[in-house]
C-alpha cells in the first residue's frame, strides 16, 4: 500500500497543498490577489501561526463548516474530517480516534489517557471529562493529526483536537442563533461582546439545546433525549500595549434521559444468563429468561432503533471551568501564563441490561414458587431492578508557563513548563447477585513537563525544526469495596518519558512548501481500574499491576500550497506510524461468568499508514468546491492474545479461539477498531446575488462517505458496519453584511440508518454472542431551519 500511496502523494506534491480549507467561511484577511480564499490561522501549537506554514497535517473547521452539517456534538466531526473516528457521546465519554488509532475506552477504567488530547482554548480537558463533548459557543475546531507529544503532552498519542471558543471583540457585537428541526431538536446560541472601557473588553455566550436520539422505548413510547445548556464569560484586561490578561469562567450542564444503545444481534435461541443451553429446570423458570420474555417486541438486528424497558436511564453532568491567561509581549517575544481549573460531577443511573422485565426478580420468584428456596439458590437472590448507579467526580488544576517568539523570525521558538494534577473518583453499585458490586475507586495523575521547539531558517527557503519534551508522570489509585467484603488495594507509580520531533521544511514558491518530519511519542503508564467492575467476587484483592508505556515512532511527509492565482488550495500528507507496546482496552466474555473482564493490556505492536488529501477550489467569489479524502490502513502487527468475540465458544471464523478458561486468539494483521479503510467528504457551495438588494442566496451540500468498519479489536462477526454515505443540503438567504440569515437544511437526505458504535460487551450476560449499537443522532433523515440575527 505504501508504494501506491507514495505515487498518489507525488502527484499531490507536484500540485501542492494547504490545510483543510473545507471549513472556511468568508475571507477574514484578503490575500495579495483577489482570491476569495481566506488565510487560516491555528493556535493549537502554543502560538498563533498561519496554518499554511505549519509542517504538520492539520485542519481548522470554522463555525460555518460546523453549521453546514448541523454539528452540535464532537462526534459530528466524523462527517467533516476523514481522519477522525469518534464514537457517540450520548450518556458518557467519547472514545477518540485519529488515523485509525482509537482509545476504545469505557467509563469503568478511570485515569486512562484518551490518546487524543481534547483542549478548550489550549487548556487540556481530563480524559474522563465530557466537557469537550458539546460544540456550542465555537469559533473553530483545530485538528492536529498523528502523534503530537512534543507540544500536546501525555494524552496526544494519536493527535489533538482544540476547541476554540468565541472571544471579546474590540467593537460592540452580538448575535442570536435559533435552530429547530422536525425531529424535535431545538438549539439556542446567544453572544454579546465589546469594549466595557478603554482597557477592558468583555464577552458573554449563552447556549442551550435539546435533541432526541433515534431510540424509541416501546414501554412508554419515549425517545432517548439530551438537554444541554451553559454559559461562558470572558474579560480581556489591557492595561497597556504589551499586557493582556484574559479571565474566563463558564458552567455547563448535560442531562441525558433514556438508553444510548439498542440490541443489533443476539445468538438465535439464546437465553439470558444461560446462552443456548439452558439448565434442566421447569419451563416456567427457563421462560423468564427467553428473548421473547426479556426483549418483548424487540427484534435484534442491524437497523434496530427500539428498546423495551421499564427503567429510565439518566445521566447528569455538571462542569465548572475557569482560567486566567496572561500574555506579556517583549518585542518579538511573548511570555504567557495559563492557570486553569475544572471540576465535573457525573450522576448516572444505568439500565444495565435494557430488558422489558425485571428478569432476575422474575427468575427468582418462578424458581421459589416451583422448586422452593433451598440455601444458595436463586430464590435467595437480592431484588434487582436492572439498574446500576455510577457517580464520577473529575477535577483538574493545571499551570503552564511558555515563552514564544514571532514565527516570522529566522530563528524562532516556543518553550514552556507544564503541570497538571488530575483526580477521578468513581463510586458505583448494583445488587445483581451473580455480579454484585459496590466500590469506590480513585485515580490520581500528576505530570511535570518541560518542552521546547525551535525552527531555524538557515537558508532563504529552507528551515530545520526540532523539539523535545520531558514528562514526569506520577500515578496512583486506591480501591475500597463498600459491600460484600472489605477489600482495599492501592498502588502508585512514577515514570519518565522523553519525546520529540525533528523535521525539514522547504519553500517551493511564495505559496507552496514541502516538509518531512519524524516524531517520537508515547502513551503513559496506567492502572487498569476497570478490573474492579466485574463484581465483588471477581475484584482483585492484590494491588493492580501497572501497564507499561506505549512508544510511538511517526514518519510524515507533506506539502501545502496555493495555486491557480490562489484560487486552489491543496494539501497532502503521507504517514507511517508504529505503536509499540500498544495499549488496547478490551472486554472479555468468559463462559459461565456474567460480568465481562475489562482488560487493558499491551498488544505488542500496531501500525497505521496512509495518505490524506484536502482541497478547496474557488473559481469565483460566488462558487467553491471542497474535497477531503483519507486512505488509512491501520492494523495490529502483533496481537497474539486478543480476547475472543462472543464468549469464545461460538466463534467460528478463521482466526480460531483457543483456551479453556481464558480464551484468546491471534488477530495480528487484522484491522484496528473503528478504522474504516477510506473516508471522504465533499462540499459544494454557490452564492447567488439578489440583484438590486443587500441580500444573497447560498445553495450548498456535503457528502460524507466511509467504507466498511470493524468496531472491535476482537474482530467480532457482528460488530461490522457496511459502507455508507450521508448527503446534507442547505439553502440560505442572508444579507451581505452578515447580520441576518435564514437557512433551511436537510440532513441524511437518503435516510441511511447507521451506528456510531457497535459493542459486544453484553455477550457475557447472554453467555453467547450479543451486540449492541448506538444509533447516530442523524441516523434518520430530518429537516430544519436556522435563524440568525446580529448587530
Amino acid at each position: 500500500m505504501v508504494r501506491g500511496v507514495a505515487q498518489i502523494l507525488s502527484i499531490g506534491v507536484l500540485a501542492g497543498t494547504a490545510a483543510t480549507a473545507f471549513g472556511q467561511s468568508a475571507p477574514a484577511t484578503q490575500p495579495e490577489t483577489d482570491s476569495p480564499l481566506a488565510e487560516i490561522v491555528i493556535t493549537a501549537q502554543k502560538r498563533t501561526e498561519k496554518l499554511s506554514d505549519v509542517p504538520v497535517a492539520a485542519a481548522v473547521l470554522s463555525s460555518d463548516a460546523l453549521a453546514r452539517i448541523n454539528a452540535g456534538d464532537i462526534s459530528d466531526l466524523n462527517n467533516l474530517d476523514p481522519s477522525v473516528d469518534l464514537v457517540g457521546s450520548f450518556n458518557g465519554r467519547v472514545p477518540l480516534g485519529i488515523r485509525g488509532i482509537s482509545s476504545n475506552a469505557n467509563e469503568a477504567t478511570v485515569g486512562l489517557a484518551s490518546g487524543v488530547a481534547i483542549m478548550i482554548d489550549g487548556v487540556p480537558v481530563p480524559s474522563d471529562s465530557i466537557a469537550g463533548n458539546q460544540l456550542e459557543d465555537i469559533k473553530s475546531v483545530e485538528i492536529l493529526k498523528g502523534p503530537q507529544a512534543t507540544l500536546g503532552g501525555r494524552t496526544a498519542a494519536a493527535g489533538v483536537i482544540n476547541i476554540v471558543t468565541r472571544e471579546p471583540t474590540s467593537t460592540a457585537h452580538g448575535d442570536v442563533t435559533v435552530t429547530a428541526t422536525n425531529d424535535h431538536e431545538y438549539r439556542f446560541n446567544g453572544f454579546i461582546g465589546g469594549p466595557l472601557s478603554d482597557s477592558l473588553l468583555g464577552s458573554l455566550s449563552v447556549y442551550g439545546n435539546k435533541r432526541d436520539f433515534p431510540i424509541t422505548n416501546l414501554f412508554d413510547g419515549d425517545k432517548s433525549h439530551q438537554d444541554n445548556g451553559g454559559f461562558r464569560g470572558k474579560l480581556l484586561i489591557k492595561p497597556n500595549e504589551v499586557l493582556d490578561i484574559t479571565l474566563t469562567g463558564g458552567y455547563q450542564q448535560s442531562k441525558s434521559t433514556g438508553d444510548n444503545f439498542v440490541y443489533t444481534y443476539i445468538t438465535p435461541g439464546a437465553y439470558l444468563l444461560f446462552g443456548t443451553s439452558p439448565p434442566p429446570l421447569p419451563p416456567p423458570i427457563v421462560a423468564t429468561l427467553s428473548q421473547q420474555s426479556v426483549l418483548a417486541g424487540v427484534t435484534p438486528r442491524m437497523g434496530n432503533e427500539t428498546i423495551n424497558t421499564p427503567v429510565t436511564s439518566t445521566s447528569d453532568a455538571k462542569d465548572s471551568l475557569g482560567s486566567v491567561n496572561i500574555d506579556y509581549r517583549l518585542g518579538d517575544l511573548t511570555l504567557s501564563s495559563t492557570t486553569a481549573y475544572q471540576r465535573e460531577t457525573q450522576e448516572n443511573i444505568q439500565d444495565l441490561f435494557v430488558n422489558s422485565s425485571f428478569f432476575s426478580n422474575n427468575f427468582r420468584d418462578a424458581f421459589a414458587a416451583i422448586i422452593g428456596t433451598p440455601p444458595g439458590s436463586p430464590g435467595t437472590w437480592a431484588t434487582f431492578n436492572n439498574t446500576q448507579f455510577q457517580d464520577i467526580t473529575v477535577s483538574q488544576t493545571s499551570q503552564e508557563f511558555r515563552l514564544a517568539s514571532s514565527p516570522d523570525l529566522p530563528l524562532n521558538y516556543v518553550a514552556g513548563l507544564f503541570f497538571s494534577d488530575s483526580k477521578v473518583d468513581l463510586v458505583t453499585g448494583r445488587t445483581f447477585t451473580p455480579a454484585e458490586t459496590d466500590y469506590d475507586v480513585e485515580s490520581t495523575t500528576k505530570t511535570y513537563d518541560v518542552y521546547g521547539r525551535v525552527t531555524w531558517k538557515f537558508a532563504s527557503n529552507t528551515s530545520l525544526i526540532g523539539g523535545l519534551r520531558f514528562n514526569h508522570d506520577e500515578l496512583a489509585y486506591s480501591y475500597d469495596q463498600l459491600g460484600g467484603g472489605t477489600v482495599h488495594t492501592a498502588n502508585s507509580d512514577g515514570s519518565n518519558a522523553l519525546v520529540g520531533d525533528i523535521g525539514i521544511q522547504q519553500q517551493l514558491a511564495t505559496h507552496s512548501m514541502v516538509y518531512a518530519t519524524y516524531s517520537r511519542g508515547y502513551a503513559p503508564r496506567v492502572f487498569n481500574t476497570g478490573a474492579y467492575s466485574g463484581g465483588n467476587a471477581a475484584a482483585p484483592s492484590a494491588p493492580l499491576p501497572i501497564t507499561d508505556q506505549e512508544h510511538i515512532d511517526n514518519f510524515e511527509i507533506g506539502t501545502k500550497g496555493l495555486y491557480l492565482d490562489q484560487r486552489l488550495q491543496l494539501n497532502a500528507a503521507l504517514f507511517y506510524t508504529i505503536y509499540k507496546n500498544y495499549q488496547v482496552q478490551t472486554s472479555e466474555s468468559i463462559p459461565g461468568q456474567v460480568a465481562p473482564i475489562l482488560g487493558l493490556t499491551p498488544a505488542g505492536k500496531a501500525r497505521t499508514q496512509g495518505i490524506e488529501l484536502d482541497s478547496i477550489y474557488a473559481p469565483s467569489e460566488f462558487t467553491r468546491f471542497g474535497a477531503n479524502l483519507a486512505l488509512i490502513d491501520a492494523k495490529f502487527v502483533d496481537y497474539k492474545d486478543a480476547p475472543c468475540w462472543g464468549n469464545g465458544v461460538t466463534q467460528t471464523d478463521a482466526l480460531g479461539c483457543t483456551g479453556t478458561t481464558t480464551r484468546s486468539q491471534d488477530v495480528s494483521g487484522q484491522t484496528m477498531p473503528d478504522s474504516p479503510r477510506f473516508k471522504g467528504n465533499l462540499f459544494a457551495e454557490r452564492t447567488i446575488p439578489f440583484g438590486g438588494t443587500h441580500w444573497e442566496g447560498v445553495v450548498g451540500g456535503t457528502y460524507a462517505y466511509r467504507s466498511r468498519t470493524q468496531f472491535q479489536p476482537d474482530q467480532g462477526a457482528q460488530t461490522i458496519q457496511g459502507a455508507f454515505g450521508l448527503l446534507n443540503l442547505t439553502l440560505t438567504a442572508r444579507d451581505t453584511a452578515g447580520r441576518y440569515s435564514i437557512t433551511a437544511f436537510a440532513d441524511n437526505l437518503t435516510n441511511h440508518r447507521y451506528y456510531v458504535d457497535l459493542e459486544d460487551f453484553w455477550s457475557g450476560p447472554w453467555n453467547s454472542t450479543a451486540v449492541v449499537g448506538q444509533p447516530a443522532r442523524d441516523a434518520n433523515r430530518y429537516f430544519g431551519v436556522r435563524l440568525k440575527a446580529g448587530f
